[in-house]
């Protein structure tokens, strides 16, 4: 995984958030790793102009005029977005021991053609991500699942997955990350009740006479 590097600033507490992010700057948190809680505060639009917005790993080196910033080594640990805007309001960075495995999402992509499209089928994922552990320069950017083998009914479970050495699935049961279900059947409508079929008399209505013949 490629690092990328992020000015960070030392957050004054004394500072309104919401004024924060007015001139442009997303407040956050930097812990873990054994050191001290940070309060720390990076541009909003640098942080999202770097895909850290995104799902999935993000190893991130901090540049910062501050020593106790400088250089350090981060994960995106949680983000917290605005509904409405889809503006960044608040991230927690989790520091990272280049040395010590990390557990973090990885973001999956579902690559190839499935054999169960050809007969109609839907491809349906059912995980977006998936949380792996490996040392941070291992984590992939990415973990692509090939669902060129499935026909209908058929699916992948994480077990399956074949990861890159020295990444590990974390999971305590074996989940399904994508299957093929079969096409809609669109059922032929029925007349609600209490409507009469078309040609027959409404309940209660006398019947259509019938004209003698001549």
């Amino acid at each position: 995984m490629q690092r990328t590097e992020l000015h960070v600033r030392k957050r004054d507490l004394r500072r309104n958030p919401r004024a924060l992010r007015r001139e442009g700057q997303l407040p956050g948190t930097y812990y873990g790793a054994g050191g001290p809680t940070v309060a720390v505060e990076v541009g909003t639009l640098e942080f999202t102009r770097q895909g850290l917005g995104s799902s999935g790993a993000h190893l991130i080196r901090f540049s910062s005029e501050d020593p106790s910033l400088e250089g350090g080594v981060a994960l995106v640990r949680e983000l917290q977005i605005n509904p409405l805007s889809r503006v960044p309001m608040h991230v927690d960075f989790l520091r990272v021991d280049v040395t010590k495995p990390v557990e973090t999402e990885v973001a999956l992509s579902y690559v190839g053609k499935a054999k169960g499209l050809i007969e109609g089928g839907i491809v349906q994922p059912l995980r977006r991500v998936l949380e792996v552990r490996a040392l941070p320069d291992k984590l992939p950017n990415v973990i692509e699942v090939d669902v060129s083998d499935l026909g209908i009914h058929d699916s992948i479970h994480v077990a399956e997955l074949k990861l890159a050495e020295g990444v590990e699935a974390v999971y305590s049961e074996n989940f399904t990350l994508v299957t093929v279900v079969p096409p809609a059947v669109e059922a032929a409508p029925t007349p609600a009740e209490g409507v009469p079929a078309e040609g027959a008399p409404a309940e209660g209505a006398p019947a259509k006479e019938e004209k003698p013949e001549a």
